[in-house]
């Protein structure tokens, strides 16, 4: 791989690279990006767990799990959480623990609410995330590029991993590259590093299949996802399927490779080799990967909800509102909409 795989890049070409962008960048307080969490399922109110919401200004997840440990006299791993959270923002998100949380006493965390559950709360138990998003230095025909922005963004958005999912100036990337070609080296989380790498793999192929103009259309052989059940199928009749894409019934989806991964066939299949063998040539990195990552998919477009955009044009600012589905980044959608890489500075809240 000569590149890092990262959106907005040759390799990951944003959908909107014809038209004219907003410009812009973030706010610059934390208050100028608001995430509330929208959780999978609420707390039963009965249980030996304890859910809590938590409301952190400035701070990342890790610090506030490891406070709410330190209060209740728990080890952190025993507090559990659905996802994490950028750290220069405002966001509300809900963790768990097996004991009744007792309040830090940490600058920028405020405990909101506490119900008892019957089990701790893991990794992806969440449905998506709220968002309000201020964008400011907008060009000065910002309001006239947007109606076309909105216009093709409507059709799906790529769900590209964010620039945030492969570390600071890509250092994750390359440490999960080190691990997989020297796997006897001990490492603190391989699992997630295998994540990484897939992340990597799934942005390779998905920059392909917009680059060949083919994100909204059917590929031979695509496994598709059944938006309404979550089911996925191999496409085998191309023109009962093409046309349930274009519906939104059902939606492409991407490789995030691994032992136990449903692949595709014929032309789809080997797009997914063509992004493997990009990330990982060697067979025996591959093989590493295999073993620490069971494999699953990815859509390969979603459909932000509820999106509302008020404009300042005497400010140069702008606000955004909208629902994600879990998994997927704002900063993808707000690249898309201002054509502007989050390496460039300024844009993206610092992550994880």
């Amino acid at each position: 791989m000569t590149a890092a795989p990262l959106p907005g890049s040759a390799a990951c070409p944003w959908l909107t690279a014809d038209l004219p962008g907003l410009g812009g960048r973030l706010g610059d307080t934390p208050e100028d990006f608001v995430v509330d969490e929208v959780p999978a399922y609420a707390p039963s109110g009965e249980g030996p767990h304890f859910f809590v919401r938590v409301r952190k200004r400035d701070r990342n997840t890790a610090e506030v799990r490891e406070a709410l440990a330190r209060a209740a006299g728990c080890p952190p791993m025993d507090v559990g959480f659905a996802g994490r959270k950028d750290r220069h923002a405002v966001t509300t998100q809900w963790f768990s623990l097996p004991k009744a949380p007792v309040d830090p006493g940490l600058e920028g965390v405020e405990l909101l609410e506490t119900t008892p559950h019957n089990n701790k709360l893991r990794i992806g138990h969440l449905k998506g995330n709220r968002f309000k998003v201020r964008l400011v230095e907008l060009d000065a025909d910002a309001p006239a590029r947007l109606p076309a922005l909105l216009e093709r963004l409507s059709q799906g958005v790529p769900n590209y991993y964010g620039e945030q999912r492969f570390g600071r100036d890509t250092r994750g990337l390359r440490d999960a590259l080190g691990f997989v070609a020297e796997p006897r080296r001990r490492v603190k989380d391989p699992q997630f590093l295998a994540s990484v790498l897939q992340s990597a793999v799934f942005n390779t192929w998905l920059g392909a299949r917009i680059s060949a103009g083919a994100l909204h259309t059917l590929v031979p052989g695509d496994v598709l996802k059944k938006r309404e059940t979550g089911g996925l199928f191999v496409s085998e009749d191309t023109a009962a399927d093409a046309p349930r894409i274009a519906s939104g019934e059902v939606d492409p989806t991407g490789p995030l490779p691994g032992g136990r991964m449903r692949a595709g066939v014929a032309d789809a299949l080997e797009r997914e080799q063509a992004a493997l063998v990009s990330v990982l040539p060697d067979a025996e990195m591959r093989a590493v990967l295999d073993r620490f990552a069971p494999g699953t998919r990815r859509e390969a477009r979603i459909f932000p909800a509820d999106l509302n955009v008020t404009l300042d044009a005497a400010m140069r600012e702008a606000t955004l509102e909208f629902f994600l589905p879990a998994g997927s980044f704002a900063t993808v959608l707000l690249a898309e909409l201002c054509h502007r890489a989050p390496r460039e500075g300024g844009f993206v809240p610092e992550g994880e």
